[in-house]
């Protein structure tokens, strides 16, 4: 098992002759001061073969603690130099650039080989383009960010590789993310960068503070903190009833992760209409006339109409079914989700009808009389609606709704969506900032059915139903 320790070299993690390796260096006023510092302590070290003087004890304590394994260590070294000379005082020579990693990549690398030591340095960089230098948060995160994602590479079958060179790639078993080190911004930046990672290297992935105080520096998986990232992503698509994505999000280190699996499934079939046998006859038909009503604003809002239209068209002619059977009489029933004469004997099923002759005859005279071939003609009978706008939702639903290059009332477009798949022409009648938009017309219009036929407890409840299951969802994140 092959390990890969990722850290950066903070100024306080090299003691040499028992001093901070940094207060070797100080203090300097340019750069050419630094790098003939640098040269002496190299000559003293290394040509004078005094390693021995050089200590990491935060890396040393680690190394011992993972002796089991096989490690790598990773070195994040920080280059302040083209920062610097963009600066106006020269003072930051010896408050932040004698700071830097990068001073001691010769020296580590002949220390690490003493040691027996496998180690890769990853030089980054800092530009005057970054303001405040290695300590600017966020744009030392962006830098770590896209610095890291040069050496670290997952493949098809979710193997890590880490490649510090062009010709060199080595499979990496785990990562073992050490962030004590380096400025607050860095050591930040290293840690976030875990835990992003951390939602696709999953258990590959581990995290580690250690001091020279602590006798034991134990791992820890950062999960709190992966879900306190993670978590937003997954309200923001509940918000848009997407469901199916927060499945997809949601992973079992996740602590509600059983309560979050359940009311997800049972929310995206929901949303899909599949209400998975729990419900029959009428109680169905409300129920999802009741979730088109309670998700048809997550497809407006996010403008895909051609799926808004047909949630919306479903539900309308749900609901003038329910209509039909509440001006029926009590001469009609539903059987699974087809609304039928009481007696078998007229053998009629009205959800064989054209809804649009339901919509222009039947409810609005009373009666509807057709025949089938080679059948006796049927009657269907109901009390016509006596209602001051039932003539403009007539003309809504079967003349007018949308202008193309004729007038067509809602249905119209029903066919053309089924047979014609003219997806493209009802996302360019519908994709406009108006106002009473046409869509909401039709919402509305769908609401003004639902009171018509008495349902708008039912499907309020209903709705409240999914609403709070939502909710309940979002307190467990």
């Amino acid at each position: 098992m092959t390990t890969l320790i990722l850290q950066v070299l903070g100024n306080r993690d090299i003691q040499v002759f028992g001093t901070q390796g940094c207060l070797r260096l100080k203090p300097v006023d340019s750069l050419e001061s630094i790098q003939q510092k640098v040269k002496c302590l190299e000559k003293d070290l290394i040509e004078q073969d005094n390693l021995d003087k050089v200590k990491l004890p935060l890396v040393e304590k680690l190394r011992s603690q993972t002796s089991d394994v096989d490690t790598i260590f990773a070195f994040i070294l920080t280059n302040q130099v083209k920062w610097m000379e963009e600066q106006d005082s020269d003072e930051g020579w010896n408050q932040y650039v004698a700071l830097d990693g990068i001073w001691w990549k010769k020296i580590l690398k002949y220390w690490c080989q003493k040691q027996n030591i496998i180690h890769y340095p990853i030089t980054v960089d800092i530009g005057p383009e970054i303001k405040y230098g290695a300590a600017d948060w966020e744009k030392m995160a962006k830098l770590v960010d896209s610095k890291l994602l040069e050496f670290f590479h997952l493949d098809e079958n979710n193997l890590i590789y880490f490649q510090p060179e062009t010709s060199e790639k080595i499979l990496i078993d785990k990562i073992l993310l050490q962030h004590s080190s380096g400025t607050p911004a860095l050591s930040s930046a290293l840690y976030l960068w875990g835990i992003e990672k951390k939602l696709t290297f999953r258990d590959q992935i581990d995290f580690v503070y250690i001091s020279e105080q602590e006798v034991e520096c134990s791992p820890h998986s950062g999960t709190h903190w992966q879900w306190r990232l993670k978590d937003p992503q997954i309200r923001e698509l509940l918000k848009i009833q997407d469901f199916s994505g927060a499945l997809q999000l949601l992973d079992d280190k996740h602590q509600n992760y059983s309560q979050l699996k359940e009311q997800l499934e049972f929310l995206d079939k929901s949303v899909s209409l599949n209400l998975d046998g729990r419900l029959q006859g009428r109680e169905s038909v409300i129920e999802r006339l009741s979730i088109a009503v309670w998700s048809e604003k997550a497809f407006r809002d996010r403008r895909q109409w051609l799926h808004w239209y047909l949630r919306v068209a479903g539900a309308l002619e749900l609901a003038l079914l329910l209509l039909v059977e509440k001006q029926g009489n009590n001469d009609y029933k539903w059987e699974q989700q087809k609304l039928i004469f009481k007696d078998d004997k007229k053998n009629g099923k009205i959800s064989d009808l054209s809804i649009n002759k339901i919509v222009q005859e039947l409810l609005t005279k009373g009666s509807y009389s057709f025949k089938r071939e080679e059948e006796p003609g049927i009657e269907f009978i109901v009390s016509k609606i006596e209602d001051s706008k039932w003539g403009d939702f007539r003309n809504f639903y079967c003349n007018y709704w949308l202008k193309t290059d004729i007038q067509k009332g809602f249905i119209a477009f029903r066919n053309a969506l089924y047979h014609s798949l003219l997806g493209d022409t009802i996302d360019e009648l519908l994709d406009l900032e108006i106002d009473n938009h046409p869509a909401q017309i039709a919402v509305d219009y769908l609401g003004y059915i639902i009171r018509l036929a008495v349902l708008e407890t039912d499907v309020e409840n209903r709705v409240m139903f999914y609403s709070r299951k939502v909710e309940a969802m979002i307190q467990l994140l």
